[in-house]
C-alpha cells in the first residue's frame, strides 16, 4: 500500500512594488492578506505606516535632579530622588528644584531665549 504524502501547493501572491522592495533589502512587510472574490488572486496589502517625524525635546535647563524640556506642546519637568532619603526630603527636593526650574524659566522668557506668546503660565 501507498502511504500518500501531501504535496506543495504553489499560490502566486500580488504584491506592490514598495512591498517588493523593500523584502529585497532585508525587512520585514507588516499588511494584510486575503483573497480577492472576483478573481480569487491573493492580494497582500502592505501597511504604510509613517515614520516617527517628532522633534527632539528642547532642554530649557539641567538642575541636580534631572531637567525641564520644551517640546511642541509640553514643558516636562522631570527629577529624581532617592526613596531613602524618606518622604519629607523627598518632597523638599523636588519642590525646591522646582523652584529652580521656575525660575530659570522666566529668566530664559526676560531675556528672549524662550517664546512666551506659545506659554500660557498662569
Amino acid at each position: 500500500m501507498k502511504e500518500k504524502t501531501e504535496g506543495t501547493v504553489k499560490k502566486y501572491i500580488e504584491l506592490p512594488e514598495e512591498a517588493l522592495k523593500s523584502l529585497k533589502d532585508g525587512k520585514f512587510v507588516e499588511g494584510t492578506l486575503h483573497v480577492d472574490k472576483k478573481t480569487g488572486k491573493i492580494i497582500f496589502n502592505a501597511w504604510k505606516r509613517k515614520p516617527n517625524t517628532s522633534k527632539k525635546d528642547r532642554v530649557i535647563c539641567y538642575h541636580s535632579n534631572g531637567w525641564l524640556k520644551e517640546s511642541d506642546n509640553n514643558l516636562k519637568f522631570f527629577a529624581s530622588v532617592s526613596k531613602r532619603v524618606g518622604a519629607v526630603c523627598a518632597c523638599q527636593t523636588m519642590d525646591d528644584e522646582l523652584q529652580y526650574v521656575t525660575e530659570e524659566l522666566f529668566q530664559k522668557i526676560e531675556n528672549g531665549e524662550i517664546d512666551s506668546n506659545n506659554l500660557k503660565l498662569y
